[in-house]
């Protein structure tokens, strides 16, 4: 098992994994949570999703750089793509970012950290070895009212509900959702997404009277096996790094902080907000 890089780094420097690894699994990332509607701008992909307050659907995806010349022009059109839409401007930054020193030059021109995430990822047969064998997890090929009104615990804008659906309905890999139900109503749910001999765990969810009793762990496992029969030999998902009951979970189960993303985001000046 690889060693933990230093505090989930956003640095590529400070890696002590491979950085195809890093590049193949935000690409996974990308495309298994894709935006309403993507263009690029060198080298970077800028996504927005009307509705969705999501900071990866509203935000660059730097995988790809820009020419240190062209670095301020491309900010600065970076700010109006997103302020004409009345949003903040906000980039995805990990070790895979480029240009390689994105972190410091966004900080410099007034970027804002938030969201700082832990992306964690294990061997499949690892995870599958250390949970066991479970029962009672439901797999469907599509979401459904009552897997999404699982997910979206607490939320009754159905707007809000019906957009978050078209999101999962817009992914293109191979995927699978998990569901485990009490009295024929789904308690708990999660989705696995699979590309590139990778697997990603999302959406992992349990209703609020059900927890600690087990069900997130029969969920990822059931989303585990998933994964092993497509051949998908290692899984990764992230956490935020203020959700220790999640790092205690999926630490349990083999996986390791690999590197880190955070997002840097930069407010809308009032006087500029659209009218």
């Amino acid at each position: 098992m690889p060693p933990i890089t230093s505090l989930g780094s956003v640095l590529a420097t400070d890696l002590s994994v491979a950085i195809e690894d890093v590049r193949i699994v935000e690409a996974c990332m990308a495309n298994a949570w894709p935006p309403t509607m993507s263009t690029t701008l060198g080298g970077w992909h800028l996504r927005h999703s009307p509705g969705v307050s999501n900071r990866r659907a509203n935000s660059v995806l730097p995988i790809f750089g820009v020419e240190a010349e062209d670095f301020l022009d491309h900010i600065n059109t970076v700010e109006h793509f997103y302020n004409t839409r009345n949003l903040p401007s906000r980039f995805m930054v990990s070790p895979a970012s480029a240009p390689g020193n994105l972190d410091q030059l966004l900080a410099s021109q007034g970027y804002f950290v938030d969201a700082p995430t832990w992306v964690q990822w294990a061997d499949t047969d690892v995870v599958t070895q250390s949970i066991g064998l479970v029962d009672g997890v439901e797999l469907i090929e599509a979401p459904v009212q009552s897997w999404m009104s699982v997910y979206m615990e607490g939320i009754d804008d159905e707007k809000k509900i019906a957009l978050k659906l078209d999101f999962i309905k817009r992914i293109k890999s191979d995927f699978i959702l998990a569901q485990i139900s009490d009295q024929n109503s789904p308690v708990a749910v999660g989705l696995g997404v699979r590309e590139l001999g990778w697997s990603g765990i999302f959406c992992m969810h349990t209703l609020k009277s059900y927890r600690r009793q087990g069900y997130a762990r029969r969920i990822l496992a059931a989303l585990a096996d998933w994964a092993w029969v497509k051949d998908a030999k290692r899984l990764y998902l992230q956490v935020e790094q203020d959700n220790s009951t999640a790092q205690k979970l999926y630490q349990t189960f083999g996986f390791q902080t690999q590197y880190g993303y955070h997002y840097r985001t930069k407010e809308i000046p009032r006087a500029n907000r659209p009218r």
